[in-house]
């Protein structure tokens, strides 16, 4: 595309040469004016799909002379107007491509999705190590925000980067690892985009299993759920965990293998006591975009994407996970889940979540974290619902859980303190060194 020039927002007076598009018309800015929480709007002075990373460090250079909010969006499933700016707003899903997808890496464009490199390493026999239930979600998304995945031990998908390119609040191109730059690199994993936009990540990959065993197991009683939940969890023999709540308790177990050497049934689920079991064979590949195909069919069947979703969801440590979800089920009505809506409980071994912006519960001497979501859809929002949130957020930080701020809890400063503890002053430092002019992501309102 010839280079155009950036007119707007109003308030700006240079002029910027640009090689991607740049939209003031009120269509364009009106159309990423909302995320998937579909309750909160703040439509953009501009938004600009990039041609290339060095439009994006041209626009964040002129913003940040001019005091412009710039945050980056690419497909918006956050629920609380987390990437939502009056600035100028960044189209990543204009770069989308998938450079290389070597024997046990791959690097991608921040705007391509996780479902895009899971198909085309699935077709070399490779996989992500970390992949979230719903794979249309981008690069730059999920690493900005963590990225949790059913997989019980292979950490969030921000444990599986090898490498980041990142664009600073100054529009300085920096590439960082644990390696080198490696306090950029940590920050910026889980960061919320407050110290760079990620432009590009090289992932780990692995070998991809063949086949997987289901064994979806339900309940009658919550504290059977919970013992069962807690023995698969720790005899780890299995590779996904998850619990769902809605009419019963439904407990999901799947063991991934190579198709000569298919788990013993009998052997994986000893000792546990569900009142019905279901068992299932699928390859890898339907398995892991099972999610997708779901989600399209919510999409046609209630127009998923326009409900209301003011999502809560928390990390809480072992010891009090069960008093925790007991409390909140016991309480719940059918509009606080609403149709289309979900509950559900996820556990991960702590060690292998190792990104220090993702804050995790105070350690209670387990090797697990539990996390669990509560996945509103409504066509009837009302504040009471985030008021609700809050409540829940605050008992689960009596006891000893914390925020994953990928959902709808409204925060002050002092919340952001809190949530990142002894780590505060040094991410202060950070915001003032990578991003001088407070320009990136204002959505959160971290600083």
């Amino acid at each position: 595309m010839a280079p155009n020039k950036l007119n707007g927002p109003s308030t700006c007076t240079p002029e910027v040469s640009l090689q991607g598009e740049y939209s003031v018309d009120r269509v364009s800015r009106e159309r990423v004016s909302q995320d998937a929480g579909r309750y909160r709007t703040k439509v953009p002075a501009g938004v600009l799909r990039p041609a290339s990373v060095e439009d994006i460090q041209e626009i964040v250079r002129r913003c940040a002379r001019e005091g412009i909010p710039v945050a980056a969006r690419g497909l918006a499933n956050t629920t609380d107007g987390q990437g939502l700016t009056d600035g100028v707003l960044i189209d990543m899903t204009a770069l989308d491509t998938i450079h290389e997808i070597g024997a046990d890496y791959a690097i991608v464009d921040a705007g391509a999705d996780w479902l895009q490199l899971t198909n085309a390493a699935n077709a070399r026999g490779l996989t992500p190590p970390a992949l979230t239930g719903f794979l249309g979600l981008t690069f730059g998304g999920t690493l900005s925000l963590g990225g949790i995945p059913p997989a019980i031990q292979s950490g969030g998908q921000v444990d599986s980067v090898i490498e980041l390119e990142v664009v600073t609040g100054t529009g300085e191109l920096r590439t960082c690892s644990a390696e080198h730059d490696k306090e950029l690199f940590e920050a910026v994993l889980a960061g919320l985009g407050q110290y760079g936009i990620i432009t590009r990540a090289t992932v780990r990959l692995g070998v991809a299993p063949e086949r997987v065993r289901g064994h979806e197991l339900s309940y009658s009683e919550l504290s059977e759920f919970f013992r069962d939940f807690r023995t698969l969890l720790h005899r780890s023999e299995v590779s996904e965990l998850y619990g769902e709540f809605g009419e019963g308790q439904h407990l999901s177990a799947f063991t991934f293998h190579q198709a000569a050497e298919p788990p013993d049934d009998a052997y994986v689920l000893r000792d546990l006591t569900p009142t019905e079991t279901t068992i299932s064979d699928n390859d890898f590949l339907p398995h892991v975009t099972r999610i997708d195909v779901a989600v399209e069919e919510l999409r046609a069947a209630l127009d998923w994407d326009h409900r209301a979703k003011p999502w809560l969801t928390v990390w809480l440590p072992e010891t009090t996970a069960e008093r925790y979800v007991t409390e909140v089920l016991d309480n719940l009505t059918p509009t606080d889940i609403g149709a289309g809506g979900f509950v559900l409980l996820y556990a991960h071994r702590r060690a292998k979540l190792t990104r220090p912006s993702l804050r995790l519960p105070q350690d209670d001497g387990s090797d697990w974290v539990y996390l669990f979501t509560l996945m509103t859809a409504t066509t009837d929002f009302s504040e009471d619902l985030l008021t609700r949130n809050r409540t829940l957020y605050d008992r689960a930080r009596a006891l000893g859980g914390t925020r994953y701020p990928i959902e709808s809890v409204v925060f002050t400063q002092a919340d952001w303190a809190d949530h990142y503890g002894d780590r505060w002053p040094h991410l202060q430092q950070l915001k003032h060194t990578t991003d001088p002019a407070g320009i990136l992501t204002p959505g959160p309102g971290v600083f």
